[in-house]
């Protein structure tokens, strides 16, 4: 089974966490015989490195260093960044229809399932839906008729969570060919430290201290300031510490204001080369966006033994069920998610019944198996 896994969001560079979790797929693809190959964009932080299958990046303008479309998300993307995404479109469409595979996986519906939608050799299409390609379209109307062309040419649709397919079937995906397949994760490698004293003493957090994380890339709807501002309350009443991982462009913010906060307590790491070591260093792990397919991030803490705190809306309360495995408090609100957090500190209990979650239904090995079956399904029947 030949499968092109066609994306727009791959790690350029060894310990990159932008695309990691269709990185983590292919390979589990790869291992169960899929003869992957993926067909991601180049930029100009590429950094070379071997990987078992094939990774080929599409140019997209005469030199590397000028390629800054795929640094980012179309959604977070400054308006000089979009300026490219002609030649990217076109590149990408010349290096699909050159190949020769049974199956295109495209990742993410706009803007490169588009692109996958108009292959003239009639190849099947699976497109998967992670979040972003379906929110888009219901707050641009531009966007709207692109993805619904591309949901209704596919042989089938693939949601990362419930919340998102019912957002694609409302832009058009037909309900009959729709689905939900969770990305999950490593459980082996993420999973609860033997000795998370020893982690501590690395980076000079008292144990006894509440160390709180949040790992993800750093853009106004993730919300991190809802977090900051929670951590300030929560530091009146017991020791606290804020481990916020990821890059972005809203870190300078985020640092100006955890100074304005008065947040002694908060560290900014940047880029996390290693988050199964991050995830095993923190007590309660924090979700605080308001625009989520289904946190990658959330499932790897979760599977690491933190206690969950998610926002209560998009996919999380089908992985974190309030009061039992986590907590959920309502997007925005500092107060519930202050107490949420005091909560989490009073009883750690729920962080061994969040792993119990990720291990019944969020193994990534097990639904990589669904997507090799759908594969042959799609295959046998085009």
């Amino acid at each position: 089974m030949r499968v092109l896994a066609l994306t727009p969001s791959y790690p350029r560079f060894r310990g990159d966490y932008h695309g990691r979790f269709i990185q983590d797929l292919c390979h589990r693809l790869h291992g169960m015989g899929v003869d992957v190959t993926v067909l991601a964009p180049r930029s100009r932080t590429l950094e070379d490195y071997t990987t078992p299958f094939p990774v080929r990046r599409f140019p997209f303008m005469p030199a590397r260093s000028m390629e800054l479309l795929a640094e980012g998300t179309m959604k977070d993307a400054p308006v000089h960044h979009l300026a490219q995404l002609p030649p990217y479109m076109v590149s990408a469409y010349l290096h699909l229809v050159a190949g020769r595979v049974d199956v295109v996986h495209a990742h993410l519906a706009i803007p490169l399932g588009f692109m996958a939608s108009l292959n003239p050799g009639h190849t099947p299409l699976v497109v998967t839906c992670h979040g972003s390609d379906c929110t888009l379209p219901l707050t641009r109307p531009l966007y709207r008729p692109f993805t619904r062309h591309v949901l209704r040419r596919a042989e089938r649709v693939v949601a990362v969570s419930h919340y998102i397919e019912d957002l694609a079937i409302r832009i058009g995906a037909p309900p009959e060919k729709t689905e939900v397949i969770y990305l999950g994760v490593d459980t082996s490698k993420f999973k609860p430290s033997g000795d998370k004293a020893a982690l501590r003493t690395e980076i000079g957090i008292p144990e006894d201290t509440l160390l709180v994380g949040t790992l993800g890339r750093l853009v106004p709807e993730k919300r991190v300031e809802d977090t900051m501002a929670a951590v300030a309350m929560v530091s009146k009443e017991l020791d606290v510490h804020l481990l916020v991982g990821g890059d972005g462009p809203d870190r300078g913010r985020l640092e100006a204001l955890a100074s304005r906060l008065g947040v002694d307590g908060v560290t900014f790491l940047g880029r996390v080369a290693d988050a199964a070591r991050f995830h095993r260093l923190c007590d309660v792990f924090v979700l605080s966006s308001v625009s989520e397919g289904l946190s990658v991030s959330l499932q790897e803490a979760m599977a690491s033994g933190c206690v969950p705190v998610a926002v209560n809306g998009f996919g999380c309360p089908e992985l974190v069920r309030d009061g039992e495995n986590g907590y959920l408090f309502e997007p925005r609100n500092v107060d519930d998610l202050a107490y949420k957090l005091l909560l989490a500190a009073e009883d750690p209990s729920p962080g061994s019944k969040a792993r119990a979650t990720i291990l019944q239904r969020f193994d990534i090995d097990v639904n990589a198996a669904r997507y090799v079956d759908l594969y042959d399904d799609v295959a046998s029947t085009t």
